[in-house]
């Protein structure tokens, strides 16, 4: 449940005293731009990180966010005291308002909006079951993948609600039958005592990612490579697991008819996240 107060262009504002008009523009041309972010235990993980992201994918669309970094990080730490909340759920959004109802934005500024909501540490799902979505990436020629936008997660929603029967997410693949990511997190498989990952070149270079590489690897001592993974070395792997702000570590039972077995790397993964994250007890 979101939470009493939120933040809206400087103020803070009942959630439910928060109003949008139906020609606001990013309702019909897809261009707002999010950031999703954790609190655990009143301290918000990565949260520089997960702002200049959000100003990276706001400059994509030509956004002026008329906020420092400074100040948003001081709204969000705010927005969690006065909710009285400590392991929470944060997501900004930069939108478009209505002062166009055409797709070109004349005139338009951008709104800037957080809220909240409780999200209790260590909130990771189970083993997720993946079906191959129906849709593919497109090339990166053809999208802006590296921006956190509206318009990528429309076809998340819709490959979501398509999957088959029995499975908890989909998996995308590209127009060359590459591994992408999931409709909302990265994927890395296990070989052996290493990790593998597809390139970013289309998916969202995560945040959640970017720790298991630069942070968590190092310290466990196994290797990673980025590389183009390909549908049919999926039955090659020892292991797989999603990671995401909300997903943490969770790992993947199978995706179509390949199954997964254990693999404690996949523990090891989860127990230095949360000791990073401060997020409590491992999966």
């Amino acid at each position: 449940m979101i939470s009493d107060m939120s933040w809206a262009d400087g103020s803070f504002v009942r959630y439910d005293d928060m109003t949008l008009s139906p020609a606001t523009h990013s309702l019909s041309y897809g261009s707002s731009v999010f950031e999703g972010i954790r609190s655990y235990g009143g301290n918000i993980f990565k949260l520089d990180d997960h702002l200049d992201r959000l100003r990276r994918s706001a400059d994509v669309f030509g956004h002026t966010v008329p906020y420092s970094n400074a100040d948003l990080a001081d709204a969000c730490y705010e927005l969690l005291r006065v909710n009285e909340l400590n392991d929470a759920y944060l997501k900004c959004l930069v939108f478009y308002d209505d002062s166009d109802v055409s797709f070109r934005a004349q005139g338009c500024s951008s709104r800037v909006v957080v809220f909240a909501l409780p999200f209790p540490a260590n909130s990771a799902p189970g083993n997720y079951r993946l079906a191959t979505a129906t849709w593919r990436r497109a090339p990166a020629s053809c999208h802006p993948y590296q921006a956190k936008t509206s318009s990528t997660y429309a076809l998340s929603y819709l490959s979501y609600h398509q999957k088959a029967d029995g499975y908890d997410d989909v998996i995308f693949l590209s127009t060359t039958d590459t591994v992408c990511e999931s409709s909302g997190s990265n994927v890395f498989f296990i070989k052996g005592d290493a990790l593998l990952t597809p390139t970013t070149e289309l998916a969202l270079a995560g945040i959640t990612r970017k720790v298991i590489i630069d942070e968590l690897s190092p310290r466990l001592g196994v290797s990673v490579t980025e590389r183009n993974i390909s549908y049919a070395e999926l039955e090659s792997f020892d292991g797989a697991f999603l990671c995401g702000t909300a997903m943490e570590i969770t790992k993947i039972s199978c995706i179509d008819e390949i199954e997964y077995g254990a693999a404690p790397l996949i523990d090891a993964v989860a127990t230095e996240y949360q000791l990073l994250t401060g997020g409590g007890s491992a999966m």
